[in-house]
C-alpha cells in the first residue's frame, strides 16, 4: 500500500520531527511504501528565517524594506535565533536522511489541490494539527482536503486544547466528516469531535509509542553532541519559551537536594540558571540527553512521553501563554501520573515503571490494532 502522511514535519521542533519518524517507521515495518508529504506552508517558515513576514504584509514593499525587514532583523536577534542556529544543522540533516519525503515540495493547499501526492492512502499525522488556536488548525491542508486516496485516516491527531477556537466549529466539523477513520491523542479531543456530532472516534497513543524503547535506544546512539558529559549525573532541563518560573524554582530545588548538573537544551535562549547550556542538539540529540539523565523537567509532550519510553523520573509543567495543557493532563492522567504536573512536591514517591508499562501496553495495543485496521482493510 502506498502511504502519503501529513503532518508538522519540518518545524525545528523535537517532538514534531520525532513523531513523523515514528509514524512513518512503523507503517514501513507493516510493509507499506510511506512518504511524508514535504508540506511548509507560510506559517511555518519563520524558525530560521529573520526575515520571514506574514503574508498579509508581503505587498508594501517600500514600507516592508525601510521599517519592517530592519525590525524582523532586530527580533531575530533579541529573540535568540541566532544564539541557537546550531541547532538548524542537526534538524536539517535529520530530515534529509531519516524523514522520507515527496519529491514534490508543497506550499499552499492550493498547490496540494492542483498537484495532490499519489497514494492509496492519505494520512493525517500527529502532533497540533487540528489546533484552531494556531494556524494549523484552520488549514484544509491538515484536513486532507485535497487528492483522492481510497481512504482517508486521522493518527493521533491533536486539538491540543480543551476548546476549538470560537467561529471555527463548522469548519472542523465539515473537515473531519470526509474521513473514513478518525483518531485522536486526547480524550479532550474525543469530546470536542463528539460535542460537534462526529462520532466513532477514536482515542489513540502518541507515534512515538507505536515504537519501542529499545529503537529509540539506538536511534539515539547517533547523537553527535554531548556525550563528553557525564551519564545519569545531570537533571535536564527543557523550558520551551524560557520563561517557566516555577519550573526554574523547582529545578533549583531538585538540583540542590540531590547534586544534579543542571543541562538545558535551548530553543529560543539560554537558561541563566543552568549549568550547560545546549544549543545545538537536533532530534537524535534530545532523545541522547533524556535517556541518560537522572531526572527530566520539562513543559514539552514529547519530552514527557520520551521520558517514560527510557523510564526516567519526570516532572512535567504547563507552557506559559498557551492553552493547550489539556494534552499533557490527559496523557498523565491516563497513566496515573497527574501528580507530575506543575507540582512543587519534592517527595514524591518513585514512579513504578512496572505498573506504568502495563497501563501503557493496553494503550499501545488498542492504537496499532486502529492503525493496522484502518490501513489494512479493504
Amino acid at each position: 500500500m502506498k502511504i502519503g502522511v501529513i503532518t508538522c514535519h519540518n518545524v525545528y521542533n523535537y517532538g514534531a520531527s520525532l513523531q513523523a519518524h515514528a509514524l512513518q517507521h512503523y507503517l514501513e515495518q507493516m510493509g507499506n511504501e510511506v512518504e511524508i508529504i514535504d508540506y511548509n506552508p507560510w506559517f511555518h517558515r519563520d524558525r530560521y528565517n529573520p526575515f520571514w513576514l506574514n503574508r498579509k504584509l508581503k505587498d508594501k514593499r517600500a514600507f516592508l524594506l525601510k521599517y519592517v525587514y530592519p525590525y524582523r532583523l532586530y527580533r531575530a536577534y533579541r529573540n535568540g535565533m541566532f544564539k541557537t542556529w546550531g541547532r538548524k544543522s542537526p534538524f536539517d540533516h535529520f530530515t534529509k536522511t531519516i524523514l522520507h519525503l515527496t519529491s514534490k515540495k508543497y506550499k499552499s493547499i492550493d498547490d496540494l489541490r492542483k498537484f495532490p501526492p499519489m497514494a492509496d492512502i492519505y494520512i493525517a499525522g500527529s502532533d497540533q494539527i487540528w489546533n484552531t488556536n494556531s494556524e494549523n488548525g484552520k488549514d484544509p491542508s491538515y484536513y486532507l482536503d485535497f487528492g483522492s486516496p481510497k481512504r482517508r485516516i486521522s493518527y493521533a491527531a491533536s486539538l491540543a486544547t480543551s476548546t476549538i477556537a470560537e467561529g471555527w466549529e463548522d469548519f472542523v466539523k465539515r473537515e473531519v466528516e470526509k474521513f473514513d477513520y478518525v483518531s485522536v491523542r486526547e480524550k479532550t479531543g474525543v469530546a470536542l469531535l463528539n460535542s460537534l456530532g462526529i462520532g466513532n472516534v477514536e482515542m489513540v497513543l502518541d507515534p512515538v509509542f507505536l515504537l519501542d524503547a529499545k529503537y529509540w535506544n539506538l536511534l539515539s546512539e547517533q547523537a553527535k553532541c554531548g556525550k563528553n558529559i557525564e551519564r545519569k549525573s545531570y537533571l535536564l532541563l527543557y523550558d520551551f519559551l524560557g520563561n517557566n518560573t516555577q519550573m526554574r524554582d523547582f529545578a533549583k530545588m531538585i538540583s540542590q537536594k540531590n547534586g544534579f548538573v543542571i543541562v538545558s537544551i535551548n530553543d529560543l535562549r539560554k537558561s541563566e540558571y543552568a549549568d550547560i547550556n545546549i544549543n545545538n542538539a537536533g532530534p537524535l540529540e534530545f532523545l541522547w540527553f533524556i535517556k541518560n539523565a537522572s531526572c527530566v523537567i520539562s513543559n514539552s509532550f514529547h519530552a514527557t512521553a520520551f521520558s517514560i519510553i527510557f523510564r526516567r523520573n519526570f516532572y512535567t509543567y504547563s507552557l506559559n501563554g498557551h492553552n493547550n495543557s489539556s494534552r499533557m493532563v490527559d496523557f498523565l492522567s491516563m497513566l496515573g501520573l497527574t501528580e507530575r504536573f506543575d507540582t512543587a512536591d519534592l517527595f514524591l514517591p518513585e514512579i513504578d515503571y512496572e505498573e506504568i508499562g502495563r497501563r501503557l501496553e493496553s494503550y499501545q495495543n488498542r492504537s496499532k490494532c486502529f492503525i493496522n485496521t484502518a490501513i489494512s482493510i479493504q
